[in-house]
């Protein structure tokens, strides 16, 4: 029989967390530590603090750490040196969307009826942007700790206390039947793939960007050209409307993807609004958001983790996607030679791929 380690970190990190936990980990420091045994004290120790006696019950296998989102806390303390099995680990987040119930915890604490005294503090956020990122351009203090705002610590340190307090009442309430045996194990295997990530060609991303610049000029200057001035880039959404309205008087709803595909191949329509058009519709598929995040969620060992979240349709239970998207990539329409050649032109910034 294990016994419950109710276990919190709180960290600063110069990188940003939209990049991903795993990228964010590998730069965040742990500033303070929270745990409680069972039902007992909740402890809160800063990271200039003696952790010796945590570390122990870390290292002791009768102990089952609770956390809520362990994806965090497990990979930061890896890149702290404490690297714990996933098998040891019980997240209140996962086992709460196993059971269509949402993952946050403030939210988790209103509809499990949890008292206001042991609620998650709704003050956090702004503890959280005190300590635990840099503050923004033009204030005094770049980075805000203990010994600039100690006041404002010491209610930190009691927000970390409440969230203990809060996650053990959850624990404590939540169902367990979909978060045991079969579909525990099936967590634990979503971890070891998360953690394994897939390698990721950041040469080809830039590349892709680069191109997309290009592109993105080359279909401006198109637009320019076919609208006599009138609208200067494909994103000028309104003026590009008014233009087909006063031009050719063509009344369009929107300018979505739906839309325009349609409308192309409209044989009512003029030719040159047409192909106008279709120049939209081109310069709406050279998006490199999915580009940037590859770079910016990227390992330093060159792999993207953190892709997938367990059960995150709640509805379903089926795993959703995170900064890639993988489970939305199109299906290639081209033979492996071809990609090949393609992928090769555009590292090669060849000219003729816009």
């Amino acid at each position: 029989m294990t016994i419950p380690l109710f276990l919190d970190t709180e960290t600063y990190c110069e990188t940003p967390i939209t990049n991903g936990t795993h990228r964010y980990a590998e730069d965040a420091e742990i500033i303070m530590w929270q745990w409680a045994i069972d039902d007992g004290e909740v402890i809160v120790r800063d990271h200039d603090e003696d952790i010796t006696d945590l570390l122990a019950l870390l290292d002791d296998p009768q102990y089952e750490i609770v956390c809520h989102n362990t994806a965090f806390d497990r990979t930061v303390m890896r890149h702290n040196g404490i690297d714990i099995p996933v098998r040891r680990w019980f997240d209140t987040m996962v086992c709460a969307m196993a059971h269509s119930l949402p993952g946050a915890l403030g939210t988790l604490c209103e509809i499990l009826g949890i008292p206001s005294d042991k609620a998650k503090d709704k003050e956090g956020k702004t503890w959280i942007q005190l300590f635990c990122k840099p503050q923004p351009k033009g204030r005094k203090v770049h980075r805000a700790d203990k010994h600039t705002h100690p006041l404002e610590w010491q209610r930190f340190r009691e927000y970390g206390k409440l969230d203990i307090v809060a996650m053990r009442e959850i624990y404590k309430r939540l169902p367990r039947w979909n978060y045991r045996d079969a579909e525990r194990a099936l967590w634990e295997l979503d971890q070891r793939i998360n953690d394994r990530g897939v390698a990721m060609d950041t040469s080809l991303a830039h590349a892709a960007i680069r191109a997309s610049t290009r592109a993105q000029s080359e279909y401006a200057e198109q637009t320019v050209e076919r609208t006599e001035g009138a609208v200067a880039s494909t994103n000028q959404r309104d003026k590009l409307l008014a233009h087909v309205l006063e031009a050719y008087g063509v009344s369009l709803p929107d300018m979505t993807t739906a839309t325009l595909e349609r409308r192309v191949e409209d044989p009512d329509l003029p030719v040159a609004l047409r192909e106008l058009l279709a120049i939209r519709l081109q310069a709406s598929k050279t998006s490199v958001s999915k580009y940037k995040r590859v770079i910016n969620g990227v390992n330093t060992d060159g792999r993207l983790r953190g892709l997938l979240a367990f059960c995150g349709a709640l509805r379903t239970g089926r795993w959703a996607g995170r900064l890639l998207q993988p489970q939305n990539l199109p299906r290639p329409s081209l033979k492996n030679e071809a990609i090949e050649r393609g992928i090769e032109a555009l590292k090669a910034d060849a000219e003729d791929l816009i």
